[in-house]
């Protein structure tokens, strides 16, 4: 269907009407024009106009080839494809006219730029266009966790619970009433969540972790804050990972700007681990103390310090998950726990004492479980808390102990797991530290675990037994014994 070309009249008329209606609507015009023409000189007197560029919101630009398609199920109409932000959509122009089509085009797009993408689509698109609820800080945790496809229900619940407290932060809301007796902290966490999205912007938070970190000089306080506040930053960033984010897009009216854009992490002191345990004590003083008294404490202490389990993976571990004839442990996802990625899936071998120290509480044992807690204790797994253990107590009486002798800091059962990670790579190298541990990356093996257990020497001292011809050895043991009788008699 052949289709008459517009005059330079008709073009110029709809582009002008189009500057008229998008300057009403707070768009700057220059977006919407032509953005410069010039000449150039031909060969001889011929002259000719040449556009350098024309924008999207100019009719003569969806007037190119290409630029406008036909859906043969409507007869032939045109459509447009608009991409602004990142978003890209297909709008039905309903019109076989090509001249009144790129006239369309071109408002649609003005009206993308303008009025931003629900707006223009409920005005242009409104038959097939869900209307985005606004951005606020649940919301965006509802879609995002239902959305996520592959995160833990335990991950995403740290995410939301670092969104929540930079939140809170930002505004000001008083986290000392956070819990009520009755109600838990539903009331506060109701209040957090109704905070909109745009409320938070990146520099209310950037101005709120460099409070943080700055509240309390003291060496060690500042570097545990600069410590948590990138850990929040980061967790929060989590939630809106790519590939969630087009979808958020679709289902809500986020800010042009989130929280965490553009706010690098500060700079984190060493935080490799500097072994201050010797392991060799330790088991023989717990050999004494807890196998008989706490044998469960006993039981976490061998999967922690011999195994390198996360206190998670050992509190959820499974007796069928060893092969004592092979000597191994495979850790994998059960029916029970989900591990913490990928990566953390792997095969471990057992040393033999191990191994028939572990078949003596096997032929004991009274369930699935290698952990056991009376039942008064114990938390059925299936209704724990996202970062709750199902053998708490047994947790809680290890921790104890540990700090009674000697393991200091926050995490003294995950010490246990850096302590053997430090004895590997001291033994065999940080490669095989890594794999034992069972890391993603060996980067954060070396950042955050394998310390060397002794001082590395150059070992080179061999290259001085045998001395040079021009290097005389000297004996000062004559000198220094006159020395010494001298010093007798003038005493004497």
């Amino acid at each position: 269907m052949s289709t008459a070309k517009p005059s330079k009249s008709e073009v110029h008329s709809t582009s002008e009407a189009l500057v008229s209606e998008h300057q009403e609507s707070g768009m700057n015009a220059k977006s919407v024009r032509v953005m410069s023409e010039s000449t150039d000189t031909m060969t001889g007197d011929a002259r000719r106009t040449r556009t350098k560029s024309i924008g999207k919101a100019d009719a003569r630009y969806w007037l190119q080839a290409g630029k406008l398609l036909s859906d043969p199920r409507w007869s032939g109409a045109y459509f447009c494809k608009v991409q602004v932000n990142g978003r890209r959509e297909s709008f039905p122009l309903r019109t076989t006219n090509k001249n009144a089509a790129a006239g369309k085009a071109a408002k649609i797009y003005g009206d993308v730029c303008a009025l931003g993408w629900n707006a223009a689509l409920i005005k242009h698109k409104p038959e097939s266009e869900k209307v985005a609820k606004a951005a606020t800080v649940g919301a965006l945790i509802e879609a995002a966790t239902r959305l996520s496809p592959d995160a833990r229900p335990e991950s995403l619940e740290t995410y939301a619970k670092a969104l929540r407290r930079i939140t809170a932060a930002v505004i000001g809301m008083d986290c000392g009433k956070k819990y009520d007796c009755k109600r838990g902290s539903l009331e506060w966490r109701a209040k957090v969540e109704a905070v909109s999205l745009a409320q938070l912007t990146p520099a209310r938070v950037l101005a709120w972790r460099n409070s943080f970190v700055n509240a309390d000089q003291k060496t060690e306080a500042r570097k545990s804050a600069i410590i948590t506040a990138n850990s929040l930053i980061r967790n929060s960033k989590a939630l809106v990972s790519k590939k969630v984010m087009p979808f958020l897009k679709k289902e809500l009216l986020l800010p042009s700007e989130l929280w965490f854009q553009d706010i690098k992490n500060m700079k984190e002191d060493d935080l490799r681990y500097n072994s201050k345990v010797d392991a060799a004590a330790l088991m023989a003083t717990a050999r004494d103390e807890l196998a008989a008294a706490e044998p469960e404490a006993f039981k976490l202490l061998l999967l922690t310090l011999f195994c390198g389990l996360r206190r998670s993976e050992a509190d959820a571990l499974l007796w069928s998950q060893f092969d004592f004839e092979a000597g191994t442990l495979t850790i994998k996802d059960t029916d029970f726990k989900r591990l913490k990625s990928k990566e953390s899936a792997g095969v471990l071998g057992l040393d033999a004492e191990l191994v028939a120290m572990l078949r003596g509480y096997h032929a004991r044992a009274t369930g699935l479980f290698v952990l056991e807690t009376p039942k008064r204790a114990r938390i059925s797994i299936t209704k724990l808390k996202a970062r709750g253990y199902r053998c708490e107590a047994t947790q809680r009486a290890l921790i104890d102990w540990l700090r009674k002798n000697g393991v200091t800091g926050r995490r003294p059962i995950h010490t246990m797991r850096k302590e053997i990670g430090s004895i590997i790579a001291s033994r065999d190298g940080i490669f095989k530290a890594s794999r034992y541990l069972r890391h993603s990356d060996i980067g954060i093996t070396s950042k955050l675990y394998a310390a060397m257990k002794a001082p590395v020497s150059a070992g080179l001292g061999a290259l001085l037994t045998a001395s040079p011809a021009n290097v005389v050895e000297a004996d000062f043991k004559p000198a220094q014994k006159a020395k010494e009788s001298k010093r007798e008699a003038r005493t004497a």
